[in-house]
């Protein structure tokens, strides 16, 4: 009888493991050589992001015995004789330039013995140059060594940059030794933060045709075209997020159409919609996205009617989830401006909200829709509460600002339709104590009928600006039957009543009250 285990069997095994979970997998290592030597390469598939999430920059100079002499003289290391066991860069599977970047710089501001002893002092006086020096030789370790990476984002949101060298040129792996064999299994590729990027798009178009998720954000001034290269490239991309992105977006939404037998989500965000270049063929190449399960388009600027009308004359027969908020209008040529994205009629200046495309979208969608977001503004959509509850009985998550006594109606009618309903999320705007609409006995007239209309499947109930009294609380919790799981007040009235009556309902329930936060602007109570 054989004492270990195929290691066929541990690799399922270990593949369920948290990738996070640093203490098992290192326990799995001491158990004998065969766990030692099948564990070592989930240990070592994202090491930076571990060392980040346990703040040690110890893991910098183990990769220092696999440099090349040549970048061990450049950069005077002192390396130990002993050879490590294993070959570690050859297991990286996750690579964020950002985590790199990060621990780099904490470990070159470790001023101790330990940095002296493995490198020179007097080439790293200049700090920036230093972090440089070893990020470029890192990265083409990473290209020389790594046979399989299927992670990569280039991020450089939380980066310093100096005078000592180009950060873009590190990032540049296509130039490196043994990149077209590293990068070709690519499965998600993330770039954030303002440098050219049209250098670093046109360079992975000949090597990435296998990614599966993309994420693009802030354009500063890259070209659409190196983009739209780069996804009509792919044989298979089933993800695009684009967000911040202030230029022409017509071309690249356009070339997603290139990937409609696989595309099943696509998110857009902070984004630019110029009035002169995108129009109402901006998202004709989604429209042969039948496989589209999830629309994402949040805190867009002049996004219209005109331009997302293609997407309501389509129907997404497998579209389950749909976030639209915030509709931000400004000018193209003179900055903000509260009337821009206007349409004439009748000489009067109508704002062209997306209303009709976006209700319609949801009419087509009917009981495949299950999660929906509408983080803006209800008085510029009207009824459109009511007409997901009479097309999307099926819905499971729900978010929407409730500001005023049509909308309450309207959400009262949805708890009655969906019955299927998991997580309710409901915000507004602090209420404004010079008028009637708002204040807490105006909440009290429809705060206990929620209670009672509450489906039985709910387990998450958040909010976010409503204020009531105590004794509407109280109405409520006694109208409530349904054993949620969480639930979150963010109030703005503070009064230890509320806590009271809170912790009353949670004693009689056998619950306690996990979170309870003064904050400046209210108060916040977890149950």
């Amino acid at each position: 009888m054989s004492l270990y285990l195929p290691t066929e069997l541990l690799d399922k095994i270990f593949s369920s493991i948290d990738g996070n979970d640093i203490k098992t997998l290192h326990s799995c290592i001491l158990v004998n050589r065969v766990w030692c030597n099948t564990m070592i390469p989930y240990l070592w598939k994202s090491p930076f992001h571990l060392a980040i999430m346990h703040q040690t920059e110890k893991l910098v100079p183990a990769y220092f015995p696999f440099f090349s002499k040549e970048a061990k003289h450049i950069l005077q290391l002192h390396i130990p004789s002993t050879s490590p066991i294993f070959d570690y860069p050859m297991f990286l599977r996750e690579l964020d330039f950002n985590e790199v970047y990060l621990l780099i710089r904490k470990w070159c501001d470790f001023k101790n013995n330990a940095t002296n002893k493995f490198i020179g002092f007097e080439v790293f006086k200049q700090r920036g140059r230093q972090t440089l020096l070893l990020l470029q030789e890192l990265s083409k370790l990473f290209m020389l060594k790594c046979n399989k990476l299927e992670n990569l984002s280039l991020d450089t949101r939380s980066i310093r940059y100096g005078p000592y060298g180009n950060l873009a040129e590190c990032m540049l792996l296509t130039q490196y030794p043994g990149a077209s064999h590293c990068l070709a299994p690519l499965k998600k590729f993330v770039s954030r933060g303002s440098y050219d990027k049209d250098a670093i798009f046109r360079s992975m178009v000949h090597y990435c045709k296998n990614i599966d998720e993309m994420i693009i954000e802030d354009n500063d001034s890259t070209e659409s075209e190196s983009l739209v290269n780069l996804i009509t490239s792919q044989k298979r991309l089933q993800k695009f997020t684009i967000g911040n992105w202030w230029g022409s977006l017509s071309k690249i939404l356009k070339s997603l159409g290139n990937q409609w037998n696989s595309l099943i989500y696509v998110e857009i965000h902070g984004c630019h919609f110029y009035n002169y270049l995108d129009d109402s063929s901006t998202f004709e190449g989604l429209i042969c996205c039948k496989n589209l399960e999830t629309l994402k388009i949040e805190d867009c600027y002049n996004l219209t009617n005109d331009i997302m009308k293609p997407l309501g004359n389509t129907i997404f027969p497998k579209l389950h989830t749909l976030y639209f908020s915030n509709y931000r209008v400004i000018d193209d040529d003179l900055g903000d401006h509260p009337y821009q994205g206007i349409i004439q009629n009748n000489d009067q200046n109508i704002p062209d909200h997306p209303y009709l495309a976006l209700i319609t979208i949801i009419k087509n969608s009917n009981a495949t829709l299950r999660n929906v977001r509408l983080n803006m503004d209800l008085v510029n959509y009207p009824n459109i509460i009511s007409i997901c509850a009479t097309y999307c009985p099926n819905i499971t998550y729900y978010k929407a600002r409730i500001q005023n006594h049509s909308e309450m109606n309207q959400l009262l009618q949805l708890l009655k339709s969906c019955t299927q309903l998991e997580q309710l999320e409901i915000t507004a705007e602090k209420w404004d104590s010079s008028v009637s609409i708002g204040l807490p006995w105006e909440i009290d007239l429809f705060f206990p009928e929620i209670g009672k209309l509450l489906p039985k499947t709910l387990k998450y109930f958040d909010i976010d600006g409503w204020s009531c009294t105590p004794l509407g609380l109280s109405n409520f919790l006694k109208n409530c039957n349904v054993d949620i799981k969480r639930m979150s007040w963010m109030c703005y009235i503070s009064s230890a009543d509320y806590l009271d009556v809170i912790e009353k309902y949670a004693k009689l329930k056998g619950r306690k009250v996990n979170g309870h936060r003064e904050k400046k602007n209210g108060v916040l109570i977890l149950l």
